[in-house]
């Protein structure tokens, strides 16, 4: 998993997004964002640990996307296609796709293994297998 932490890490880089780990927080206490200073903050005693790069490409899609205002919770529950969580979790499946394809051979893929490794909420199947496609289109 730490690979595709690293991964995400870059790529919050390249938005100069900071991303801060704490390590004095309860296992229950869920990441959260702030748009306006493009900070994620991170629990790293997260109680799910196969989460984390998940959650962290949630929160990381809630500043790529201009979200407004701060988002205090993560939530993996579906709230709606038109809700701020929902659009976020789709955008986490966008950012972990290629990292997911392009260490795994194309016949190996295995969508049903990707939404397991990253903890991915079942609703977003038909999103992974969507962007598992949109993957390959032209290569």
């Amino acid at each position: 998993m730490n690979d595709a932490i690293w991964y995400l890490l870059k790529i919050a880089n390249n938005y100069h997004i900071d991303v801060q780990w704490a390590g004095v927080l309860s296992e229950y206490t869920p990441p959260a964002c702030r748009i306006d200073t493009r900070i994620v903050c991170m629990n790293m005693n997260w109680h799910r640990q196969a989460e984390l790069p998940f959650q962290l490409a949630h929160e990381l899609s809630h500043i790529i996307n201009g979200d407004p205002g701060d988002v205090c919770f993560y939530n993996a529950t579906f709230t709606g296609k038109q809700s701020v969580e929902y659009r976020a979790n789709v955008g986490a499946v966008k950012l972990l796709v290629p990292f997911y394809c392009q260490e795994t051979n194309r016949e190996n893929i295995n969508l049903y293994n990707f939404e397991h490794a990253y903890q991915i909420p079942g609703y977003l199947s038909g999103v992974v297998r969507e962007q598992v496609k949109e993957y390959y289109v032209g290569k």
